[in-house]
C-alpha cells in the first residue's frame, strides 16, 4: 500500500510541476509581459522593485496605510542590496533558475533533516521522516512557495542549517545562518536562544557577540554599498516599517471581508471574529502573551536548573525546545500564512509521542494541510476560474474559512510543551 501511495504522490508532484512551468512559460510570453502579467507574486511585486529601488537610490520602504501587504517589501535592506545583482538576469533566466533553486531547497531541506535525525541517534524520527516522504512530495506549502516565487522554504532550509550547526556548538557556521537568517526573517532565528536555555552559557555569549559583529558588518557594507545617508535612512524606515506594522497591516474583519482569508495568525483570527479597534488590538496581544505564557513557564524551568551537557548528547530536549521556540515565534506574529517547519515537527512528534489519541489528532490536522494543493488544482481544473476571487483566493479552500493553519500550530504546541515540561523535570 505505501509503495502504492509513494507512486501517486510521485505522478503528481510531476504533474504539479509540469503544471507550474507551463503556467510560468506562459506568463514570460511577451503578449503576457507586456499586459502585465506577472511571474511569481512576490518576486515581481516585492523583491525585484526593492532591489531596483535601492539601486536607483529610492525609498524601499513605502509609506502610509498597507492595503496589499504582498506590495511592500518587509525584509532589510540589506536583502534588497544583496538581491541587486539578479537583476542583471532576464526574467526569462531568472524564473528557471529560481525554479532550479527551490526545487534544490526542498529537496536538500529533506536530505539534511534525515541526516539530523540520523546524526544524533533519533532513528524513530528517521524512520517516520522517511515514511511521509509521499506528504512531503505534495506537501502545499512547497508548491505555494513555488508559484509565489517567495523564500519561505528557502529560509526554513537556513534555519535548519542553524539549528544542526547549534545543537553541534559549531560558533562560526552558527554565527553564519543567524547572520543570513536575520537580514530576512528575524523571527527564523529562534533556535539562537537553545545554548541559553540548555545552559551553555559561554557558547550562548559568543553566539551573541559574533552575531552582533556580524550583522553591523552587513548593515554597515549595505550602507556603503547605498551611500551613507540613504543606508541609513533605509534602516530607519525599516525599523519604522516594522514598527507600525500591526497597526497599518490590511486587517480582514468580518463586516468586510466574506471569509477570514489565508493568515492565520491570533490577531488577524481575533479581529475577523471581534472587529478592528485598537481596544480588541490590546486584547489579542493579551491572547498571545497567555498563549506564550506556558513556553515561558518551561524556559524559566530550564533556566533554572540547565542540563548544562552539550546539545548533541541532548538532541530530543533540544530539537523540542527548538520545535517550540519556532512555534512560539509564531504565536506572536501578526502574519502567519504557513508552517514551514510543520511537516518536520509532524514527523518528530509522531516518533517520539506514544498516545494514540495525539498521534489521531495530529494526522487529522496535517494530512489535509498537506493536502491542500492537490485539493486546490483538482477543484480548479473542475470549476475553472470561477473558483478563484479576487485572483488570490480559491473559494473550495477550507482553510480561507477556517484557522486551520493556527489550530494545527496551537496543537503541536501543546504537545511539545509536554515534552519539554517531563524534560525539564527530569533532565536526561
Amino acid at each position: 500500500m505505501y509503495r502504492i501511495v509513494l507512486i501517486a504522490a510521485i505522478v503528481y508532484a510531476v504533474f504539479r510541476l509540469a503544471v507550474q512551468i507551463y503556467l510560468f512559460s506562459g506568463a514570460l510570453q511577451p503578449e503576457a509581459i507586456a499586459q502585465g502579467e506577472q511571474v511569481g507574486t512576490d518576486l515581481q511585486r516585492s523583491y525585484i522593485p526593492a532591489a531596483q529601488h535601492f539601486r536607483a537610490h529610492e525609498d524601499i520602504y513605502l509609506k502610509g496605510s498597507l492595503e496589499i501587504i504582498e506590495l511592500y517589501f518587509q525584509y532589510a535592506p540589506a536583502f534588497a542590496f544583496f538581491f541587486g545583482p539578479l537583476l542583471l538576469l532576464p526574467l526569462t533566466i531568472l524564473i528557471p533558475l529560481l525554479v532550479i533553486l527551490h526545487i534544490a531547497a526542498y529537496w536538500l531541506f529533506y536530505v539534511w533533516w534525515d541526516r539530523i535525525f540520523q546524526r544524533y541517534n533519533l532513528q524513530s524520527a528517521a524512520k517516520m521522516w522517511a515514511w511521509i516522504l509521499p506528504l512531503f512530495l505534495v506537501f502545499s506549502v512547497f508548491w505555494d512557495d513555488l508559484a509565489y516565487m517567495n523564500i519561505y522554504l528557502i529560509i526554513a532550509l537556513f534555519a535548519t542549517f542553524l539549528i544542526d550547526a547549534i545543537i553541534q556548538e559549531n560558533l562560526g557556521w552558527s554565527i553564519f545562518w543567524i547572520a543570513v537568517i536575520l537580514p530576512i526573517k528575524p523571527q527564523w532565528a529562534f533556535a539562537a536562544v537553545l545554548p541559553l536555555l540548555l545552559g551553555r552559557y559561554r557558547f550562548f555569549l559568543k553566539l551573541m557577540a559574533g552575531t552582533i559583529i556580524a550583522y553591523l558588518l552587513i548593515a554597515g557594507a549595505t550602507i556603503l554599498a547605498g551611500g551613507v545617508q540613504y543606508g541609513i535612512q533605509q534602516y530607519k524606515d525599516y525599523f519604522g516599517f516594522l514598527g507600525r506594522l500591526s497597526r497599518d497591516f490590511p486587517w480582514r474583519s468580518s463586516p468586510d471581508s466574506p471569509f477570514l482569508g489565508y493568515n492565520h495568525s491570533v490577531m488577524q483570527i481575533f479581529l475577523y471574529y471581534f472587529g478592528v479597534s485598537p481596544t480588541n488590538m490590546r486584547i489579542a496581544t493579551l491572547l498571545k502573551l497567555v498563549l506564550l505564557a506556558p513556553l515561558g513557564w518551561v524556559g524559566l524551568k530550564f533556566l533554572r536548573s540547565p542540563n548544562k551537557k552539550p546539545q548533541r548528547e541532548i538532541p530530543e530536549t533540544a530539537l523540542a525546545l527548538a520545535f517550540a521556540l519556532y512555534l512560539g515565534a509564531f504565536i506572536w506574529l501578526d502574519t502567519v500564512w504557513e508552517l514551514s517547519l510543520g511537516l518536520v515537527i509532524f514527523a518528530y512528534l509522531l516518533a517520539t509521542t506514544n498516545e494514540r489519541w495525539s498521534k489521531t489528532v495530529l494526522w487529522a490536522l496535517f494530512a489535509p494541510y498537506a493536502l491542500l494543493d492537490v485539493w486546490r488544482l483538482a477543484s480548479y481544473i473542475i470549476f475553472g476560474d470561477s473558483i478563484l476571487y479576487q485572483g488570490a483566493y480559491v473559494l473550495t479552500d477550507p482553510i480561507i474559512y477556517v484557522p486551520w493553519i493556527m489550530v494545527t500550530l496551537l496543537v503541536s504546541y501543546v504537545l511539545l510543551l509536554k515534552k519539554l515540561t517531563i524534560f525539564a523535570t527530569n533532565p536526561v
